[in-house]
């Protein structure tokens, strides 16, 4: 029943992203025949379009989960280049540059901070039926229990691993590990991911020795580790093994984050899928 609105949601999404670039280089191209027609005075007002195009990269970065600052000033930059006067040449140029750093910046947005709005205002707060989803009920009651603030250094450490943010991923991996009351399997899984976060970091490869679960965890695995003449393999199955775990933390610990998680889900399924 939700599938529908929701991929109608997503479309008007992709139609605003992709209306960002038209806008600005639009407006431009415009202004430029405008000019040359004598209808234009100042090229100043070619940059109505950017304008537009900045504030409607701000509405859609405002109803991310996580807000994108850079996308959120735009409109300030755009009124600007709009009331400032500037000679003809320079202002197409700077026109132009500025249309190239919004369609920039309207990508980054669609594939950093995610496709969709904000799934809350939508009702949206459940994972979709997959194997993650099953794989997440199934450690409902080891992590019940775990607080809030926990769940939130769960769900950050994932995050930033999966943007690629290895050096944050790291630090609130430590923080995660040092709070007081947490699991000891998350500890563990706190600990995994710090060390590969660390290593992605400096693109050092695996070493001889690394951190591992117990053999008390496997119940909380969602990945079967595979024998222990492949150390490559395990290796990586440890470090999933841990982002899946700390991302069924996060989902039971961290409500807040729900909509986050829910947009991270395709990382989170190759995981698991891998």
């Amino acid at each position: 029943m939700t599938d529908k609105p929701d991929k109608l949601r997503n479309n008007r999404i992709y139609y605003l992203e992709a209306l960002v670039p038209v806008l600005a280089f639009g407006s431009t191209l415009s202004g430029i025949a405008l000019w040359e027609a004598g209808i234009l005075s100042e090229i100043q007002y070619a940059a109505a379009g950017s304008f537009l195009a900045s504030c409607l990269l701000a509405y859609l970065a405002w109803y991310r989960p996580r807000k994108d600052i850079v996308s959120l000033t735009t409109p300030l930059y755009g009124f600007i280049f709009l009331v400032t006067p500037i000679d003809y040449y320079q202002g197409i140029l700077l026109q132009l540059f500025y249309a190239a750093g919004l369609t920039t910046l309207v990508i980054r947005l669609h594939f950093r901070f995610g496709a969709g709005a904000d799934d809350r205002s939508h009702g949206r707060k459940e994972l979709a039926a997959t194997p993650l989803r099953t794989y997440v009920e199934s450690t409902r009651d080891v992590l019940a229990g775990l607080e809030p603030a926990g769940g939130r250094n769960a769900s950050m450490a994932f995050l930033y691993f999966a943007e690629g943010e290895y050096r944050k991923a790291a630090d609130v991996s430590h923080a995660g590990a040092c709070h007081e009351g947490t699991p000891e399997p998350l500890v563990r899984a706190f600990g995994i991911l710090r060390q590969h976060a660390e290593l992605l970091e400096k693109n050092l490869p695996r070493p001889v020795t690394y951190q591992k679960f117990l053999p008390a965890d496997a119940a909380l695995m969602a990945k079967p580790l595979p024998a222990a003449d492949q150390p490559d393999r395990e290796f990586d199955t440890m470090m999933d093994n841990a982002l899946l775990l700390l991302y069924s933390a996060a989902w039971h610990a961290s409500e807040a984050d729900r909509p986050i998680l829910i947009a991270s889900q395709p990382f989170a399924n190759k995981l698991l899928e891998a």
